[in-house]
């Protein structure tokens, strides 16, 4: 009887711990996505700022855009 309890009781925590893992690796993986997302979503929104020529010059020009 003993024997059973103390079974079930380690059964108990053994569901425990893996309930508890499972729901940490979810949300490590999540944090990971979520991180993953943001990055690329900076990556898209920064304008490519092209200069040619010098300052000053008649030929200078600044275009600020995507890359097409």
């Amino acid at each position: 009887m003993i024997k059973q309890f103390i079974k079930k009781l380690i059964q108990y925590y053994i569901d425990l711990i893996v309930s508890w893992y499972r729901q940490w690796k979810t949300r490590v993986n999540i944090d990971d996505e979520i991180k993953k997302f943001h990055e690329e979503l900076d990556q898209k929104n920064k304008p490519i700022i092209r200069e040619v020529g010098k300052f000053g010059d008649k030929d200078w020009s600044i275009s600020i855009g995507d890359e097409n």
